[in-house]
């Protein structure tokens, strides 16, 4: 409300100078060529007539939108077409009134000059003015930066910057389209592409690099970061465009890079009407809620306002602080947010729950995913993975959810390890179960990065402790996404599938863990831990399905979200046939089950524990 009032103040303490400007401009083409018919021109309703038109057109053209010191080549454009428009238009009133071209022309004229040299004369001094100052004032300490990305986020940092809202001194851009190197942009010059920038750091003062691109690739991201090491330049980026686009950020708060950004950026842009449309005013059952990535969803479901929140897992520590932070420390259960400790293998506990509270909308994020444990322990794969999720859904359907999404992998597609392969079945349960009454989504995505015992924890605990990084091979490849980033699309997911459909999100370019855990150490190591070779470990593939593969997908309305093209239906007899079986067998039976009802889980030999 505050920024509303002041954004009208200074818009009416524009339009109040611009009016004097005019009244100026009418003074100034009174004493321009004066005749005695020049009567009907001095007319007080004649002059309220061309103030009214002027503010007008400059409000219709959005002058008053850019501020002073923002003032471009854009705004001169804007505010003459604005100018000259206003001017027909007073043309016309003047010709209905005296049928006189003669006033029209020695009068007109001149107030159209006079109006377009005093209206944006005064802005292109004030912005010029302004510009000097802040150059000739910026001290010693303040560091002199460069921009990477002279796009609109670029030209947002420089307004900030001129603005003082910055506290960088922003002396340059550097940009790879071609077409803009050596162009003007809000006064700041684009010195060149990325290739320059050896060039531009020999030869400038510049002690600070701005990442000012929110989508910008992995690789360029490498080079940029290796330059800018290479020149003892410190590295700067603006928030991710998720962060943007959920308004959790602005493109001011500049922070330094982090061990996300060494992937690189793949945007993530977010329809979030459907989303609340599917959650909003809901009662939300969210199974594994004390996960990274259960956790995730239940802060992230809140902003969209749940009628209440039902937070499933079997580790109550997890639980419990989860629960704290959603209450922001002054509750541990509400009417809003109920954490619920229960084991999703518990069918009887699981039907508790729905009749109790008849959830309509169910995140089924509870599974057992390590891929090495599960080679070992598979019947436990199988109670949590298979089982769990029969009873979470079977539940769902009988109690009449409307909607359930169900979290599965990319290791779901021809999987080679036990956890993909109950996953599959799990994605197979979704389809068997779903109906026009309650429809089941599955949502298929890779590694999140800094998820509880992933990849980038491992390696960060390893460094903090001076110990090697493992890598099991140097040539194994992962996809990657944050953890709010990855959630944020399962929602899209969510409410775009139908029921039955397995969805899949697009994860960006595939990331060489080796290389990763190289930058890794170059930028945030200490010099104690190397690198080693470990092996690949049970059940581990070197190359993950690439998940938006066009031969195995379909596009939908979210460039980042698909539809993976699933062959294999089973009825619910076959399921429970092979439910009654495999959970009395053995470890090694339950893997040749596995296999019989996953025709596709092709797995090497390993041992299996019992």
């Amino acid at each position: 409300m505050k920024h509303r009032l002041e954004r009208l103040a200074r818009r009416f303490l524009m339009m109040l100078s611009d009016s004097l400007l005019l009244f100026l401009s009418y003074l100034l083409t009174l004493f321009t060529l004066s005749a005695p018919y020049d009567a009907v021109f001095v007319s007080f309703d004649i002059f309220l007539i061309t103030i009214i038109f002027h503010l007008i057109m400059l409000t219709l053209f959005r002058v008053y939108s850019i501020r002073l010191i923002d003032s471009s080549l854009e705004l001169v454009l804007r505010g003459g077409l604005a100018i000259v428009f206003a001017n027909l238009l007073f043309t016309g009133v003047l010709l209905f009134i005296t049928k006189d071209f003669g006033l029209v022309f020695r009068k007109v004229l001149p107030f159209t000059s006079y109006s377009l040299l005093l209206l944006l004369g005064y802005r292109v001094v004030y912005r010029i003015t302004h510009t000097y100052r802040m150059k000739t004032t910026t001290t010693a300490q303040v560091q002199k930066a460069m921009i990477y990305g002279a796009g609109e986020i670029g030209m947002q940092l420089v307004r900030q910057h001129f603005r003082n809202k910055l506290q960088y001194n922003i002396i340059g851009f550097i940009d790879d389209n071609p077409i803009k190197k050596g162009a003007m942009i809000n006064g700041i010059r684009v010195l060149g592409n990325i290739d320059h920038m050896p060039d531009i750091f020999r030869t400038a003062d510049i002690q600070v690099l701005i990442i000012g691109i929110t989508n910008l690739s992995g690789n360029k991201m490498k080079q940029a970061l290796e330059i800018a090491e290479r020149f003892g330049i410190e590295v700067k980026i603006i928030p991710s465009l998720f962060e943007l686009e959920s308004k959790k950020k602005n493109v001011a708060d500049i922070r330094s890079i982090n061990f996300e950004d060494l992937l690189g950026r793949s945007p993530v842009v977010l329809d979030r009407e459907p989303i609340k449309k599917m959650v909003n005013g809901k009662r939300i059952l969210i199974t594994g809620a004390g996960g990274s990535i259960g956790s995730e969803i239940c802060r992230q479901l809140l902003e969209y306002d749940p009628a209440k929140l039902l937070l499933v897992d079997i580790d109550e520590t997890e639980l419990h602080d989860l629960s704290l932070r959603l209450h922001n420390y002054r509750d541990e259960f509400s009417e809003k947010i109920l954490p619920i400790v229960c084991d999703v293998r518990d069918a009887e506990k699981v039907d508790l729950i729905y009749k109790t509270y008849q959830p309509e909308i169910v995140f089924h994020a509870a599974a057992l995913k390590h891929v090495p444990m599960m080679e070992y322990y598979p019947e436990e794969a199988v109670k949590t993975n298979i089982m769990g999720t029969y009873h979470v859904l079977k539940s769902a359907v009988t109690h009449k959810a409307s909607r359930c999404i169900v979290i599965s992998t990319d290791k779901a597609v021809n999987p080679t390890n036990v956890m993909g392969a109950t996953k599959r079945v799990a994605e197979k349960i979704a389809r068997m179960l779903s109906s026009q009454e309650t429809e089941i989504i599955a949502v298929r995505f890779g590694n999140v990065l800094g998820s509880r015992g992933s990849m980038l924890p491992l390696f960060l605990e390893q460094m903090r402790n001076g110990l090697p990084i493992t890598v099991t091979d140097k040539n194994i490849i992962r996809y990657f996404m944050t953890i709010p980033e990855a959630v944020s699309l399962v929602f899209q997911a969510g409410s775009l599938g139908n029921g039955g459909e397995v969805m899949v999100l697009e994860m960006g370019e595939p990331v060489n863990i080796y290389e990763f855990a190289t930058r890794l150490l170059k930028y945030f190591g200490d010099g104690r831990s190397k690198i080693i070779i470990s092996g690949l470990r049970p059940g581990e593939k070197l190359y993950e399905e690439k998940l938006s593969d066009l031969d195995n997908t379909i596009a939908t309305d979210n460039p980042k979200v698909y539809k993976a093209k699933v062959n294999g239906l089973c009825s619910e007899e076959e399921f429970l046939e092979f439910y009654h079986k495999i959970h009395t067998l053995n470890p090694k039976e339950v893997i040749k089950h596995l296999h019989v009802f996953v025709p596709e889980f092709v797995r090497p030999g390993h041992h299996v524990i019992g």
